[in-house]
C-alpha cells in the first residue's frame, strides 16, 4: 500500500510492505474480547528522504499494558527496539496501534501522544506516522496520518499501479523508484 503526504512543497511516500499489513492483520481486534495491540514502524528511507518503505511492525510485547480500549507500550522495550532496527540500517518512523472499528479513527488522546511523541525524539524526520488498524481489510481498515510539531497531516488520495507499464493519473506524482 501507498500513501502520499504533502510536506511544505514536497511530496513524501510512504510505502507499507506486505510484511507489515500482515502483522497489522494478525493483530486486529477481529473478536469481541480482544485487546488493543500496538508497536513501533521501521522504515527504509531514501537518501533525499522523499520515500519510506515502511519494512517492519514489532509489538504487541507480553509487557505492554493492554485492555479493549487502551493500549500502552513498554517505552524501555520501544527504546531497545529502535535501537536495535537503526543497527541493521532501519528508521523509526512511528507508531501503530489497533482500534476496535471497522474504518477507525484516532482519539484525541492518540493525536496527543503522536505530537509528545514528535517533539521528544531525536530525529530528522518531517513527521511520525500513526497507523490505526480496524477490523476490516485495508485500505478502509486503516487509518495513517504524519504528525509533526505543526498537528497532522492526512495522506493524498492513495493510488498504486496494477503493472509497472500503467501510468499514474496525470495529476499525480510517480513513485521515487520510478523517476
Amino acid at each position: 500500500m501507498i500513501y502520499r503526504f504533502k510536506i511544505d512543497n514536497t511530496i513524501l511516500t510512504v510505502e507499507l510492505s506486505e510484511l507489515v499489513l500482515a502483522h497489522f492483520h494478525t493483530h486486529a481486534q477481529h473478536s469481541d474480547g480482544s485487546p488493543e495491540a500496538g508497536g513501533q514502524l521501521f522504515a527504509n528511507i531514501t537518501k533525499d528522504g522523499s520515500h519510506w518503505l515502511v519494512s517492519n511492525a514489532t509489538g504487541p510485547r507480553p509487557s505492554d499494558k493492554r485492555q479493549r480500549f487502551f493500549f500502552s507500550p513498554d517505552r524501555r522495550a520501544e527504546r531497545r527496539e529502535i535501537h536495535a532496527e537503526f543497527e541493521q540500517g532501519k528508521h523509526y518512523v512511528g507508531d501503530w496501534h489497533t482500534h476496535p472499528q471497522q474504518s477507525p479513527q484516532p482519539s484525541a488522546r492518540d493525536t496527543r501522544s503522536m505530537g509528545e511523541i514528535f517533539e521528544k525524539s531525536t530525529h530528522q524526520l518531517p513527521g511520525i506516522l500513526m497507523i490505526i488498524v480496524g477490523t476490516t481489510p485495508p485500505p478502509e481498515g486503516i487509518w495513517i496520518s504524519l504528525h509533526s510539531s505543526h498537528g497532522a497531516v492526512l495522506p493524498l488520495p492513495p493510488w498504486s499501479f496494477p503493472d509497472s507499464n500503467q501510468a499514474p493519473p496525470k495529476n499525480e506524482v510517480p513513485r521515487a523508484s520510478e523517476n
